[in-house]
């Protein structure tokens, strides 16, 4: 992103003088110097020395500290040498001691600032913090609202080379009608007599049932309810195709044989006349909606220890491919399928096989439909990605949602790009306001938060805050207890590895930094139409384009947007396809630690500390007993999360994040933030 003028012309500034960083904020910078200690001293100025009620000192004053060396006059900029760097703030009435970014009450304040480089040197400086009661929001008074139909022509199913498999995948709106095929195989695996039976009424109750007729969701139900009623999945459970073929012979390398499989079964059903594919092409573009093949075989399941397919990459495995096929608007072809092992649809994993008057759903060898696989993988019919790291070195996303460790609904920004929400957006009209936030997965309100020095680009591909409020409710409910099969996995030193292992058990805020940017290729023309040197710059851009675009009249070309960022480092570019640090989705836990980044990442799945709450606001269960809050804080800083950040406390676009943002109030059903504007740069950013 471009960077200001006024920015630029600010940093110039600073090393001038003192006076020119009061002149270029417009505030009323102070500087403290410390007593001599030796041959050393700190030199301490603040961007501002008075500061709104509920501003962190950090983010508020924007500290320069500056190290001074007397014998050879060399100065160093210290301020955030988080391991040498240390802030003590005190109220001078009360007593009451803050860190550098909490959110501070009215009154006067000293803080105490302490570095450490052989031996100790100490300064003070004053600040105030006034009094000053918040507007309420309101549109263009602190936000502006956005529909679905805002950002309709941004639906990720429009640009194939942002959906995460190339295009011509399944609709995410209106009616969508899938094809259901059970396959075995005549050489080798097939349903056994006593369960053939079973099969079918099985799957049309994981893929079609309503709520109340499985033991958590079918697929259609999950998305009704995801999409807030823009999504209805019908379909067809088809007869069993029986493949020629052994399964045992199959490589698990070849993984190309379930788009073959797939097809073989559909020229079945159509040459048999049990189907006709045109009944399930509903948005005409010449390919039936979605195939879900549901295969049984005698080969193990990937990742077992010590078989020779471990590992979940191989066939025998669950996973969305395409095939080869070309639109076909007469006879539809097919080209998006979803292939999944029978025992992940029947495998129990995620719910309890009730029994007696109990019972929810039909049962197979004691054990119910559970449709998490097939609702996450859908989710990649649709275009979404996996937002877990395939080289398992870290859990960027936070693993509480569905497409990441296969639990709860979709967040915020899967949804925009599904065009099932739109995010009402902090717009810099009002520096210092309150505004309330809704359950998401009840209402699909949330919240999108830039830097003001560089507005939203009106896409979701761009980079910026996504809140939203969680809240154990709905298509959260199910999965908030946690699972045996994470919270009960233990780790080699046998302590339990996989934290909660579910969704959160109580209310509270998440926090996401999106950095959905995407990249372009751009060139100018000559008079004849070629390009200019025959060369194109690859960059960022704002204006994503679903397709290459020549403008002869102005003589230039850009290509069709593209993804770069992913979850996985090493999938992950930069515009000009060097490898970056830049992750798609990272969530942003209110701890000053970022446990996503390390290879234990998943011991923090699903504990209330990746939250942020109010400790005031105690989460009750249904007898209404008090149980202990675990919040990880209930302020949102800049100092205080910039572990989450590849750039410390500025963002991959360069830009320096300005807003801070407390909780002041929550209940079970909404949480109302307090947001002030902080000054847009920081001294110490000039070297």
């Amino acid at each position: 992103m471009k960077m200001s003028k006024t920015k630029v012309t600010c940093w110039a500034l600073l090393g001038l003088s003192v006076v020119g960083l009061a002149a270029c904020n417009k505030g009323d910078a102070t500087t403290s110097s410390s007593e001599t200690e030796g041959d050393r001293r700190l030199n301490i100025t603040l961007a501002a020395s008075t500061i709104p009620e509920g501003s962190t000192f950090f983010d508020g004053c924007l500290p320069s500290v500056v190290f001074e060396d007397l014998t050879d006059g060399s100065k160093t900029e210290v301020y955030n040498y988080s391991a040498r760097t240390t802030y003590t703030i005190t109220n001078d009435t009360s007593g009451e001691e803050f860190s550098a970014s909490d959110s501070l009450p009215a009154g006067q304040y000293t803080c105490e600032i302490r570095y450490s480089q052989s031996g100790y040197t100490y300064g003070t400086v004053k600040f105030n913090v006034e009094a000053k009661t918040p507007a309420a929001a309101a549109e263009g008074k602190g936000y502006k609202s956005y529909t679905a139909n805002d950002l309709a022509e941004y639906q990720i199913q429009n640009f194939d080379e942002i959906e995460t498999l190339g295009g011509g995948g399944m609709p995410a709106n209106g009616n969508v009608k899938i094809l259901v095929i059970p396959v075995e195989f005549a050489d080798g695996q097939k349903f056994t007599a006593d369960i053939r039976d079973e099969v079918k009424p099985m799957l049309e109750e994981a893929f079609f049932a309503d709520s109340d007729g499985t033991p958590w969701e079918s697929l259609a139900s999950y998305y009704k309810k995801s999409s807030y009623g823009k999504l209805n999945i019908t379909g067809e459970v088809t007869d069993i195709y029986t493949a020629p073929y052994n399964d045992k012979n199959i490589s698990s390398s070849n993984t190309g044989f379930s788009t073959q499989i797939a097809q073989e079964a559909v020229n079945w059903l159509t040459s048999t006349g049990k189907i006709d594919p045109k009944d399930y092409d509903l948005d005409g573009d010449g390919y039936i909606d979605g195939v879900e093949v549901v295969y049984t075989t005698q080969n193990a399941t990937p990742g077992m220890s010590g078989t020779a397919d471990a590992g979940s990459s191989g066939l025998w495995w669950n996973f969305t491919t395409n095939t080869r096929m070309s639109p076909n608007t007469a006879s539809p072809n097919v080209h998006r399928i979803f292939w999944t092992r029978y025992d992940y649809v029947t495998n129990n994993y995620y719910n309890s096989a009730a029994t007696g008057e109990n019972a929810q759903g039909q049962l197979w060898e004691g054990k119910s439909v559970d449709a998490h696989t097939i609702i996450h993988e859908t989710g990649h019919m649709m275009g979404a990605p996996d937002y877990y790291s395939y080289d398992r070195t870290e859990g960027p996303a936070g693993q509480v949602d569905m497409m990441d460790n296969n639990v709860g609904d979709h967040n915020a920004y899967t949804k925009m790009i599904y065009n099932w929400v739109a995010p009402r957006v902090v717009d810099g009209s009002s520096d210092n306001f309150t505004i309330t936030l809704k359950s998401f997965t009840e209402t699909g309100d949330f919240l999108l938060v830039k830097p003001t020095s560089d507005p939203w680009n009106e896409t979701p591909y761009d980079e910026y805050l996504m809140l939203q409020y969680y809240t154990p409710t709905g298509l959260n409910e199910e999965d908030s207890d946690g699972y045996p099969e994470w919270s009960n996995a233990t780790s080699a030193s046998g302590s339990a590895a996989y934290g909660h292992g579910g969704t959160y058990e109580y209310p509270g805020l998440q926090i996401f930094h999106v950095d959905t940017r995407v990249a372009s290729d751009k060139g100018t023309l000559n008079e004849d139409g070629t390009l200019n040197n025959g060369s194109l710059v690859s960059e960022y851009t704002d204006n994503p384009l679903p397709a290459d675009k020549t403008d002869r009249t102005a003589g230039t070309y850009e290509s069709e947007a593209r993804r770069v960022h992913d979850n996985t480092p090493s999938r992950s570019t930069d515009a000009a396809g060097n490898a970056t640090q830049n992750r798609e989705l990272q969530a942003v836990f209110a701890t000053t630690t970022n446990s996503t980044s390390g290879s234990s990442y998943y011991s923090s799945f699903g504990l209330m500390t990746n939250l942020f709450g109010s400790e005031d606001f105690k989460a009750k269960n249904d007898t209404g007993t008090k149980k202990e809050s675990y919040y990880g804080n209930d302020t949102y800083s800049n100092y205080y999360s910039r572990s989450f950040y590849p750039n410390d406390l500025l963002w991959n676009d360069g830009s320096r994040f300005d807003w801070t943002f407390h909780v002041e109030n929550q209940t079970d059903e909404e949480i109302t933030l307090h947001f002030i504007k902080t000054p847009s740069y920081n001294p110490a950013f000039e070297d």
